[in-house]
This record gives structure tokens, C-alpha cells and sequence, in this order.
């Protein structure tokens, strides 16, 4: 009976041990990972940190992919707006130019009482070596006759030579056809304003027949005669800017300069 006593309190001391020990392994490993948990998570490591590297990188090329699309975007709205703002400005600097022209042309109306003038717009413009004629929008039912003048603000440009209906024909200056009575305004010379084939591409024409003792200089004015002209005097036709002794030795020819510029009329005045 001793002995069975014994014996038990022996089997009872190492259960208490064993137990006692789980319970303190137990303790130390709460929040420990297993072995096999463990040794998996150290070989892929690597890898996942690899991974979150090239996630990174990547995702930042996708998101400046994806910015780049939207600054191009952007970027051709704006392109698109700034067209918009240059064509309108162009409209505004086009519009008021148009309105200077005009403002110009009534002054000059304005400043020529003597003359029944009124405005017309140039529809087309025929020029070339030997014939410089434009087309207004005035014909007779304005009005408009043949040797009516037509002006802008710089001076004459020319002479109604054919008239139709709602239209009418103008020879320029310095067509080759071209001749009208001028005189110098500050000397009174006298000679003929006549379009020259060599002359006309750069707005000039000369004036023939001055006598060999006028007095004119370069820069004099020239304009319109009042003696023996069928168009109106007193219109300005240009200046002075050259002047030659003729082969006869008796007569002066000079080179008058208009400043009109022949090639961009728009808008004239017509009549007499």
C-alpha cells in the first residue's frame, strides 16, 4: 500500500511538471509565429519587397501615363482657345481698321465740300503690266458717270472710264492709258499727269510737259488742274520725288509719287 502511494505521488509530481512546463512554453510563444509560417515568410521576403518596388515604380509611370494624357488634353484646349482669342483679336485690329479707313474717307468727304461724293467699295482689281483698272460697286443707278474721280484719303486714285449699272470701271494713275491735267500747287506749273509701264509697280507716274523754267522742286504737290480739265481741281495726286530734263531740252518731266497703295484698295469715294 506504501509502495502504491508511492508511486503515485511520483506519477502526480511529473504530470504537474509536464503541465507546468506547456503552460510556460505556451506563455512565451503567444504571438509567435509556427515554424513553418516563419521560415516561408523569411524566403519570400525577397520577393514581396521586389514586388512592392515594382509596384511603386510602376504605378508611378501608369499615373504619369495617365497625367500626360490629361495635360496633352489640356494643353490642346488651351491651343484651341488661344486660336479663338488671335481670330477675334484679328476680327477687333481688322474691324478697326476698316473703321479708320472709313472715318478717313469722310473726313475727306468733308474736307471737299466743292465735290458730291459718296462711298463704294472695290470689288475687284485688275492689274498687270499695261492696264491697272479696279471695279467699284457703284454704276449708274448711284449716279456714278464716266470722268468721275475716285479718291481715298492718301489722294486720287482714278477715273470712272466705263459705267454700267450697279458697277463702273476705274483706270488708275498710273495705268498706261491714263492722262490727266495737273499743276504744281505751290508754283502753278502747269503739265499732264500720265501712267508709265516702268513706273507703275512702284505707285508712280510722271508728269509731262512742265515748262523748261518751272520752278518746281522735289516734294512740291501736285494736284488736279483747274484749267482745261474735265475733272475736278484741286484733288491731290501725289509728290514730287524726281525730276529730268526732256531730250527736246524745252520741257521738264517729273516723277510724281501717289500714296495710295493701289494694291489693297477697299474702300474709295466717287464722283465730282
Amino acid at each position: 500500500m506504501k509502495k502504491f502511494s508511492k508511486n503515485f505521488y511520483i506519477k502526480v509530481a511529473i504530470v504537474s511538471v509536464v503541465i507546468l512546463l506547456v503552460m510556460a512554453i505556451s506563455t512565451l510563444s503567444i504571438g509567435r509565429a509556427d515554424i513553418l509560417s516563419d521560415v516561408t515568410n523569411i524566403v519570400l521576403q525577397p520577393v514581396k519587397k521586389c514586388v512592392s518596388f515594382v509596384y511603386d515604380k510602376t504605378s508611378g509611370v501608369i499615373e504619369s501615363f495617365i497625367k500626360a494624357g490629361s495635360y496633352a488634353e489640356e494643353n490642346e484646349l488651351l491651343k484651341a482657345r488661344i486660336a479663338i482669342l488671335e481670330s477675334d483679336y484679328s476680327d477687333i485690329e481688322a474691324y478697326k481698321a476698316e473703321n479708320e479707313r472709313l472715318l478717313a474717307l469722310l473726313n475727306m468727304k468733308s474736307s471737299m465740300p466743292q465735290l458730291n461724293l459718296q462711298g463704294a467699295s472695290v470689288i475687284s482689281i485688275e492689274s498687270d503690266n499695261w492696264y491697272n483698272v479696279i471695279t467699284i460697286d457703284k454704276g449708274i443707278g448711284m449716279g456714278v458717270k464716266v470722268n468721275d474721280v475716285v479718291i481715298t484719303a492718301q489722294g486720287l486714285v482714278g477715273t470712272v472710264y466705263e459705267v454700267g449699272t450697279t458697277w463702273a470701271k476705274v483706270r488708275e494713275i498710273i495705268d498706261m492709258e491714263s492722262s490727266i491735267s495737273a499743276v504744281c500747287a505751290r508754283t502753278g506749273d502747269r503739265g499732264v499727269i500720265e501712267g508709265d509701264f516702268n513706273l507703275a509697280q512702284s505707285g508712280r507716274c510722271k508728269l509731262n510737259y512742265l515748262p523748261k523754267n518751272a520752278n518746281v522742286v522735289i516734294g512740291d504737290r501736285i494736284e488736279i488742274s483747274d484749267t482745261g480739265s474735265i475733272y475736278p481741281k484741286g484733288v491731290y495726286i501725289g509728290k514730287i520725288v524726281e525730276i529730268h530734263d526732256d531730250d527736246d531740252g524745252l520741257t521738264l518731266t517729273a516723277i510724281v509719287e501717289s500714296e495710295v497703295n493701289f494694291n489693297s484698295l477697299s474702300e474709295v469715294l466717287v464722283g465730282r
